[in-house]
């Protein structure tokens, strides 16, 4: 059940006693928000904070489960096991992972390509907490803030602590987790932590075996922090595809696809410092640099094909914060830069594409106290991009010629007003200018008039859009509210059409929706959460004008219930559920919708002194549905293949044992 911050982090923050009566809560600070830790601000947004108390009342067993009981949050996982899983907000599924940007310790994880966000290497224990801005974020983060930002903000060594748990369960499921840390007077901390995970999975050909080995170093000085980390991942999965309508009825456990398979090796390095430089000023940087290589066998139509991936991702992120006295409070001014460069490579039998995609931006942004109540937030952003593509190739013919050079740029912009009615109630509102640049291999393939029949489609340009949100909060101790609405206009949206296998605009969309939620503690005992999203979306130009955006749920609604039976004793209630869905790659709208469902899950945990017990089921009424669906080709019944939808079957009711030691 998360907890709604109301983003003014001030002394005097909105919660209350037993009277209702707000009371004083220090040191509550919401990173994303800001890119700092400066926590007396307010920004003119929703932000929810997940705390790693509530991750473990919920008992979920992967960061997927966590991120499902927030409103506004649309999940798609294939496999039910959170291995390729999208996590889009404010509308986005199929293209989530170019429109919401995920991050652990403010590092993306979106990738330069189309490739989803690795999120099995996210391990819960890990986590310190997750700050969710439900909202465009294109001045302080650009490309890929459009739906909003997720950032999963990881422990920092405060004391010497170990833990190691196991988790033992359904369909052959076995995780190993182990970590340790400590800090020294000296000011020099570490933490390194290991997790074996091995599962079969609910389908068939659906194995996964994942190795993850992280270490973290810091060293808090007197005036700022220096800080090293490395984590090497390797991962092999099996993917079992998906499947007809008659092969879900036959059985809905089979594999389309029983020789696909993905094994993936990932190193991912890390420095960065926070320096001051004067009383109120600052200096952050970090530099990334991350390496996958990915090697397997994807089906197309019943042809396999082998690949080979490599990614080479760099990033630099310097920036520069400063605060003010002025005479109605403190203002905060932001300034940075945002630097990547990624070499991208992908052969298979379809094609090699080749492709260094530089960019580089500037930001600027202020948060300014024009009354004591009253705070704005102006900000802006220039980037620009460059694809230096030195192969890219089709097996039906080129697709641009050796040595091809796209550039751009485009920039982004915030104007917004939060206003502190009362210590427990905010009102804001904001219009931010967003934009996201076409990835590495949304190039490939668009130049070919004639791709596997299709007719030509437009090539892609940079997506720009505008968003328009308010909202409001109310918290006082135990009670809480939030309402937000908002409209979000896109021009030149980039889709993926799997029937023509090309990436393309759409033309220009608008969504439309509303995120009510809140919580309510009735007592020391039971607390009661609930979130509900209602969307609204049309496609406003071009070949598909009036029709829906697809694999989007007009309604998505959660109730989470958390009972402490004895200070030992605990049980933990969700309940989730979507509206049916227009099928991926559906358009025109003419083929029947995804239907919606209904899953609750059960936890029940047991603590005493460092020992731990905590049995999940996950989805207790054993519904049969599926959480993801693509118009695709029956390749069955020979050319020309008829377009009929297809299916990713969810696990049925299943069952996992934790058993975990934490010292102290």
């Amino acid at each position: 059940m998360p907890v709604l911050l109301a983003v003014t982090i001030q002394s005097t923050a909105a919660f209350a006693g037993p009277d209702d009566s707000p009371v004083e809560v220090l040191d509550r600070v919401v990173v994303t928000a800001t890119r700092s830790d400066t926590g007396f601000v307010s920004t003119p947004a929703l932000v929810t904070v997940i705390t790693q108390e509530e991750i473990q009342a919920s008992g979920a067993t992967h960061l997927v489960d966590v991120l499902r009981t927030i409103g506004g949050i649309q999940i798609s996982d294939l496999f039910g096991d959170g291995t390729d899983a999208s996590i889009g907000l404010r509308g986005f599924s199929e293209t989530a992972q170019q429109n919401t940007l995920i991050m652990i310790d403010g590092r993306r994880l979106n990738n330069v390509d189309n490739g989803l966000p690795d999120l099995n290497t996210v391990a819960l224990e890990s986590i310190e907490r997750i700050e969710i801005i439900t909202g465009s974020a294109g001045t302080l983060y650009g490309d890929k803030a459009i739906g909003g930002v997720i950032n999963i903000l990881t422990r920092t060594p405060q004391e010497r602590r170990f833990k190691v748990e196991t988790v033992l369960g359904s369909y052959s499921r076995r995780d190993v987790y182990a970590s340790v840390e400590d800090r020294h007077e000296s000011g020099l901390g570490f933490r390194l932590s290991s997790a074996r995970r091995l599962s079969d999975n609910y389908r068939d050909n659906n194995e996964l075996q994942l190795t993850d080995v992280a270490t973290k170093v810091d060293f808090e000085h007197a005036s700022g922090v220096l800080f090293a980390e490395y984590e090497d991942i390797n991962e092999n999965s099996e993917l079992p595809g998906p499947l007809f309508r008659d092969q879900v009825e036959a059985d809905r456990r089979q594999a389309l696809n029983p020789g696909d398979f993905i094994d993936t090796d990932t190193h991912v390095s890390r420095l960065g410092m926070i320096q001051s430089l004067t009383g109120n000023t600052e200096i952050r940087f970090e530099y990334t640099n991350r390496r996958s290589e990915s090697l397997g066998q994807l089906t197309s139509s019943g042809f396999p094909s082998p690949i080979f991936q490599k990614r080479h991702h760099i990033e630099y992120t310097p920036r520069i914060v400063s605060t003010f006295d002025l005479p109605n409070g403190r203002s905060l001014l932001t300034v940075g830069a945002d630097v990547f460069e990624t070499d991208y490579f992908l052969q298979s039998n379809f094609g090699l594409t080749v492709d260094t995609q530089k960019q580089q931006s500037v930001y600027a942004r202020a948060i300014v106290p024009l009354s004591t109540a009253l705070d704005m937030t102006i900000g802006g952003r220039y980037g620009e991009v460059s694809n230096d593509i030195l192969v890219d190739t089709l097996c039906c013919g080129r697709s641009l010629p050796p040595g091809s050079e796209i550039d751009d740029n485009a920039y982004a912009a915030e104007l917004g007003l939060s206003y502190q009615f009362s210590p427990a109630l905010r009102l804001f509102g904001r219009v931010d200018r967003n934009f996201r640049f076409v990835t590495a291999d949304e190039y490939s393939a668009i130049a070919d008039n004639n791709h596997f029949g299709a007719p030509f489609l437009p090539f892609p340009e940079t997506q720009t859009g505008y968003s328009y949100e308010t909202g409001v909060e109310w918290r006082v101790r135990n009670k809480s509210l939030h309402i937000l609405l908002y409209q979000l206009d896109l021009n030149d949206e980039i889709v993926f059409d799997p029937t023509s296998g090309v990436n393309t605009s759409i033309g220009d969309t608008r969504r439309r929706g509303v995120v009510i939620g809140g919580s309510y503690a009735l007592n020391y005992q039971l607390r009661v959460s609930a979130d509900y999203s209602f969307i609204d979306t049309e496609v406003r130009s071009g070949q598909f004008a009036g029709s829906e955006l697809t694999f989007i749920a007009d309604h998505v609604a959660n109730l989470g219930v958390h009972y402490r039976m004895t200070d030992y004793l605990q049980a933990h209630l969700a309940v989730y559920g979507t509206s049916s869905r227009v099928f991926g790659g559906d358009f025109n709208n003419t083929f029947s919708k995804l239907p919606g469902y209904v899953v609750s899950d059960f936890n029940l945990a047991y603590t005493v002194k460092n020992f731990k017990i905590a049995l999940l089921v996950n989805n207790l009424l054993d519904k049969e549905y599926s959480d993801s669906g693509n118009i695709g080709f029956d390749f069955r019944k020979g050319f020309p293949s008829p377009q009929v939808e297809t299916f990713f079957p969810a696990p049925e009711r299943n069952f996992y044992l934790t058993l975990s030691y934490n010292y102290p």
